[in-house]
């Protein structure tokens, strides 16, 4: 069964997302629309399974993700500088990132939540993980997307949600410093239509 009058086969405006290129146009509904400007193509290696995702910024600064595990957007970035008590909280050795992957290794993650709390909000990390990645488009001005690495064992990125409302989403990035994006998932109503400058096919 089709929705919207979207052709049976056709991707719907939410699937296109993961198909965007920088020239691209995307109309959120009731906003405008926005020109892509930067897509990061990303790749996770993990005991012989291969991840893919897309992280996608618009002219406005936000971030969209298109991933497996689902659709989100990303409207605030913040950069958590080397030294600052934040930084040493999250990164030092006995931070909470290493923390979490210690706690993922021994299989105690789930029992045993870390928590961080940013701006009076309390977050749980769910995820963390290397990769690597191909850019179209000049990147953003953010400090740590500009120092993404070749080598991938070098580019950490991690995934918080909010203990209070789990669709309060943190994607984060720890190169030399940590940049935090503050965002939510995106209902597929949200995309009232993809402009694409490729054919569809391609």
């Amino acid at each position: 069964m089709t929705t919207n009058n979207q052709p049976l086969g056709e991707p719907s405006n939410l699937e296109e997302l993961a198909l965007l290129q920088p020239g691209d146009l995307v109309e959120i509904w009731m906003e405008h629309s926005y020109l892509v400007s930067t897509v990061y193509r990303c790749r996770e290696r993990l005991d012989g399974l291969v991840t893919e995702w897309r992280w996608i910024f618009l002219d406005d600064g936000s971030l969209i993700e298109a991933s497996p595990d689902g659709y989100y957007l990303y409207r605030d970035h913040v950069m958590i500088k080397q030294g600052t008590p934040l930084y040493e909280e999250m990164a030092a050795r006995d931070g909470a990132l290493v923390r979490f992957e210690g706690r993922v290794q021994d299989g105690t993650a789930g029992r045993s939540p870390v928590h961080v709390t940013i701006e009076e909000k309390e977050y749980r990390i769910a995820s963390t993980g290397t990769l690597e990645f191909s850019k179209e488009g000049p990147g953003p001005a953010l400090i740590p997307w500009q120092q993404l690495s070749t080598d991938p064992g070098a580019n950490v990125y991690f995934g918080m949600v909010g203990v209070a409302d789990e669709d309060e989403m943190v994607l984060g990035l720890w190169v030399s410093h940590i940049s935090l994006s503050f965002g939510k998932p995106l209902r597929p109503e949200q995309i009232a239509n993809v402009f694409r400058n490729q054919p569809k096919g391609r």
